[in-house]
Order: structure tokens, then sequence, then C-alpha cells
């Protein structure tokens, strides 16, 4: 019998280190069902144009789920822009919710412990965090700590979860169906810039594509099919980087009052009034997210932040925001197992198959969409694409 495997991930891009967590993955589902590897449907679900670091993924999404699919996912599905450019908390909600709306059994995701009932644990004091916690959290924020180590503090936790911890505890907390699997996080750290053989983190294969350096420079640290498609996606429009959306957010900073900028998520503090102030000084983003970094405002807010500026994301858009599914990639085996999905009406958020007819038939996921191409838009238009040909409604699933 068929066991679902489900990841959340942003494969930004695909590396030797996510083909061997997917492995790895496989293989628990295999011991803990009793299952053969060809009983294991693999399913992932993956950030849009914008990555939850609040910054532009190296390429699109229809890229990066092809590089899922080539080694060896059978499905991959979006995870609408609105969840996935947001907090840990929100990115993971939607990622669970979206992958047991398909059918997920087990959802595996890096761990820096892989100690599975410690990361239970800790959601579970997540769960029950009181008034106080949350008054004690609120205070160590504003003296100038990070909201994770301020949490650790408030709980009374030793020592600050890493980042693939701190996610996979979100996503227990978040499931009511899959099974939780941690996979031990090998080689460089997450925003590690060292090579250890041929495992690097993504921040660094990143860097070095960015900073110009050869592609061969990172074949090493990539599976071949991956690195064929960034081959691809670099001779076609280059990779996307953050300096190239900067004029794009000068821009809205002359055009926009401090009013209408500190009106976007997560800028209701003031941060838009300090966008409008610094704006003229910057001579790129690195040195525009600088000059707008500070103990209140870390450097993951201030990039989100930017970043809804140019959507015109606003909390009530994010409180009101509603999941569903798209699918970027798929072959047989995916199909299939989303046909019996459909057929055997399992999902509880709705499926967006034909975008005009699905928008009318779910008007309450509308204004989510709708952001999503937005996101689409600004993507394309910073890398001097065809807007048509790349468009939300003009780009279908793609099969293999």
């Amino acid at each position: 019998m068929n066991k679902v495997l489900g990841i959340t991930a942003e494969y930004d891009p695909f590396h030797n280190g996510h083909a061997y967590m997917l492995k790895s993955a496989v293989e628990a589902v295999e011991k803990a069902y009793g299952c053969s590897n060809e009983d294991v449907i693999r399913i992932a679900v993956i950030s849009g144009e914008f990555t939850q670091r609040g910054e532009p993924a190296l390429t699109d999404k229809w890229s990066r789920a092809e590089m899922a699919i080539r080694q060896g996912f059978d499905l991959v599905a979006e995870i609408p822009f609105v969840f996935c450019c947001n907090n840990s908390g929100y990115f993971a909600k939607a990622g669970v919710r979206i992958l047991e709306s398909l059918g997920a059994d087990a959802i595996a995701f890096g761990s820096e412990t892989d100690n599975l009932q410690t990361l239970i644990n800790a959601a579970q004091r997540r769960n029950n965090i009181t008034e106080d916690q949350q008054a004690v959290i609120k205070n160590l924020v504003k003296e100038g700590k990070s909201f994770p180590s301020a949490l650790t503090e408030a709980l009374g936790e030793s020592e600050p979860f890493g980042p693939n911890d701190s996610l996979g505890i979100e996503y227990i907390r978040n499931m009511k169906k899959a099974a939780p699997i941690p996979i031990k996080r090998i080689g460089a750290d997450h925003n590690s810039t060292e090579e250890n053989s041929s495992i690097s983190s993504a921040s660094h294969i990143r860097q070095k594509l960015l900073n110009g350096e050869p592609l061969e420079e990172v074949s090493h640290l990539v599976p071949s099919s991956t690195f064929e498609l960034l081959k691809r996606e670099s001779e076609a429009c280059g990779f996307c980087s953050p300096d190239m959306l900067f004029k794009m957010i000068a821009l809205k900073a002359a055009v926009f009052s401090d009013e209408e900028l500190n009106a976007v998520y997560g800028a209701e503090e003031g941060l838009g009034s300090k966008l409008k102030d610094e704006f003229r000084y910057a001579s790129g983003w690195d040195d525009l997210t600088q000059r707008l970094k500070s103990k209140r405002y870390t450097m993951t807010r201030v990039q989100r932040v930017l970043i809804h500026i140019l959507t015109g994301l606003t909390k009530e858009m994010v409180k009101e925001a509603s999941p569903y599914i798209r699918i970027l990639a798929l072959n047989d085996r995916g199909a299939a197992h989303l046909k019996s999905i459909k057929k055997a009406g399992l999902s509880d958020i709705p499926f967006m198959d034909n975008i005009r007819n699905d928008l009318k038939e779910h008007p309450e996921i509308r204004s989510t969409f709708e952001k999503g191409i937005r996101a689409a838009d600004i993507y394309n238009i910073a890398l001097g694409r065809d807007l048509y040909s790349y468009s939300e409604y003009v780009k279908n699933p793609l099969k293999f």
C-alpha cells in the first residue's frame, strides 16, 4: 500500500544536501511503515518567486519544481506568496495544510538535533504559552533580543533552537494527521558560506552565483540535473538578485507617504517611515537593508517588509488569507495520486486548476491568489521577461 511523504522546502536551488535529505526521509518512511521504496509517493510544497527569508529566489518556482521532480519527487505544489514570504509560523502552517490535504502520511524536515521527542515537547510548550509569558517575550523583544532568544528565555529553555529545529517545531504544531520525521542535517549550517566536501548550504551556492562566479564552480555541490537547469535558466534570463528590485523599492518609497508605507504588513512599528528617510542614501539592496536593520528590525524582517511593500501586502490581507493547492509539476505517479485525492474529495482546501473558473467558484481565495500573481509579475519584470509568456494565467503544471 502506498504511503505519502511530504516535504516543505524552497530548493533555492536543489543541492546535494537536499538529495541526501530526501533519500533519508524515504528510508525513514519505509522503516516506519514497513513498505518498499516503490510504495513511497514523494510530494514537495515549495515557495514561489519570493522566499521565506524575504528575497527573490535564484530561479523561478517552475524551474525549482522541475529540479525536485528530476530528483525523485512525484508531485510539487506551491506555497502561496502570502504564507511563504512570511514568518516561520505562517510558512509552516500553509506547508503542512497543503501537504495533509494532498494525503501526506508523514512530513519530513531537516533538524539540527534529530531528537523528535525534544521537538514535540517544545511544540507543546509553544502551544501552551501563557499571557504572562507572552508579555515577557514582548518586553524582551523591545529590549533588543531576537524573538527566538526571547521565546527561549520566557519558556525557560536552555538555549535557542537552530533554524531547522525551530521550523520543525512549527511543522509539528500544525500537524493534525501526518507523522513528523526529523532528518539530521549534515554538512554546512543553514546560512554557512563554507563547503563540506560535496555538500554546502543553498546560501553559499546562491552567493557564488550572484557574485558572478562561473556556474562550474558549484557543479560539485548540486545534482547533475540541477546543474543543467541552472545552466538553462542562466542562459535564458540570468539569476534574480535582490539588487534587481532596488529601484522598484526606491520608487515605492519616493511615491508613497509615510502612512502608506507604515500600513504595509510588518512595517507597522515605523519601519516604513525609516525607509522613507533612508532610501535616498542607499546604493543598492544590501546597503538599504543594512541601513534599516537594527535590534528592533532583524535583517529577515527588513527584507520581507521590502517585498511586502512591493506587493502591497497589508496586515488585514495576511489575516484573511486562505490557502489553496496549485500544482507546479508532476509525473505519472503524481498525477495518479492527485486524481485519487480529488476523486475521494480528501482535500479541505480548493485546487487551482483553471484560474478564472476556480476564482469564481472560490472567492475566498481571490485576494491571496492575486497577491501571488503580483509577486510573479514583479519577479518577471525584474528579470526582463515577457510578461505574457510567464503570466500566472498562462503557465500550466509541468508534466514528466
